[in-house]
């Protein structure tokens, strides 16, 4: 008896201590977006474009179809990012809700303006969507974000796969809202973001390169090769990456004047050398590749591919140093070479380099190649 009073009390007491669910979200009571776009009008004002799935259909039964869902976009204005968001739940039946938003887009005037004015909101909201991706848009995000894609329901997903499948094959890093952060208010290492332009008539983003940045705001463009190499020299990027490459030759049939070739691997190196108070900087490259094309053929004799790893060389030498230049152009210091003066040469770097240009450094590449696998046809 006296056990079975004391069960009564403890079990009596114990939901006095349990907490509840005092910070609930209902779904019913959210539009989770999944994309977001900023862009700037010409009085200064923030356009925001967001889009949230809604579902069309029932449930499914006998012969009818499945449900189905569809992105919804809405564009509305305001003095800032935040407050351009808060029009948008003055038009919606519930309430907007970020936190769950794939991917993050940028137009390009706004970017040039300064990104971090733009995204501080989110990193102040503790549910903030840190780990949405970001790209920059050439133009207006409003017609990115109203692209009608058949590859994906739903558009926030469509570009998701876009700049993963980007990454993937080289053409860009991968940065989402949470890692860019710190390059923009360090002032070390500049941030190197996803370039895209969108085609109306074909309904579909494509890839530029990418959009340099000095500090937080947007100062230049790399194309797909100098992005590709970018990747390669910055250490970067770990899986195969591949490059068009002319050779020396001048066939009247185009096709057997280029070759591609495939990067397997590759062992980045930068040294910072010192010299009367002055540093230069060499970039080391060491690649394997194989030929995954070569139209001309006959690669069976070790002069025929000599002379084709010189003009290999030669040619992704000038692309490399065309990089650099645009990047020492742009004062786009994605190397983070400032950082590294500041690690291990300290008071050379209070004395000189402290938020020097980049143009004022000599960057210098050195390429090595190192062909594994020539894909010869007997």
């Amino acid at each position: 008896m006296r056990k079975t009073i004391k069960m009564l009390i403890v079990c009596s007491v114990i939901p006095f201590f349990l907490t509840g669910c005092w910070d609930q979200r209902l779904l019913k009571e959210q539009k989770l977006i999944s994309l977001i776009g900023y862009d700037m009008n010409s009085g200064g004002e923030i356009i925001a474009s967001t889009a949230y799935p809604i579902r069309k259909g029932g449930v499914t039964t006998g012969s009818k179809s499945p449900p189905s869902s569809q992105s919804t976009i809405l564009t509305t204005h305001g003095k800032t990012a935040q407050d351009s968001l808060l029009h948008a739940d003055l038009k919606i039946s519930e309430r907007i809700d970020i936190s769950k938003a794939q991917v993050i887009l940028f137009g390009e005037k706004i970017a040039k303006v300064g990104l971090y004015q733009v995204i501080d909101h989110i990193y102040r909201n503790p549910k903030g969507a840190l780990g949405a991706k970001v790209a920059i848009i050439e133009g207006s995000t409003v017609n990115a974000v109203n692209l009608k894609q058949e590859e994906a329901d739903i558009i926030g997903r469509y570009y998701g796969e876009f700049l993963k499948s980007g990454v993937a094959t080289g053409f860009f890093t991968d940065y989402n809202i949470q890692s860019v952060c710190p390059l923009l208010l360090k002032h070390t290492k500049d941030p190197l973001l996803p370039l895209l332009r969108i085609q109306p008539t074909q309904n579909r983003a494509v890839t530029v390169g990418m959009a340099m940045f000095n500090n937080e705001k947007m100062t230049g463009k790399l194309n797909i090769d100098e992005s590709k190499m970018f990747t390669l020299l910055d250490g970067y990027k770990k899986q195969k990456v591949s490059f068009l490459v002319r050779t020396k030759k001048h066939y009247k049939n185009m096709q057997k004047n280029y070759v591609v070739i495939e990067v397997l691997g590759t062992k980045p190196k930068t040294k910072l050398n010192v010299e009367n108070k002055s540093i230069t900087v060499d970039l080391s490259l060491k690649l394997h590749y194989r030929i995954i094309e070569y139209p001309k053929n006959h690669l069976t004799t070790p002069m025929l591919l000599d002379e084709l790893n010189k003009a290999i060389k030669e040619n992704l030498t000038q692309l490399a140093q065309q990089t650099i230049t645009k990047m020492q152009e742009a004062n786009c210091d994605g190397f983070g070479i400032e950082e590294q003066i500041k690690v291990y040469h300290h008071k050379l770097w209070e004395q000189k380099y402290k938020n020097t240009a980049l143009k004022n450094i000599p960057i210098k590449p050195h390429l090595q190649f190192e062909l594994t696998n020539s894909g010869i046809i007997d």
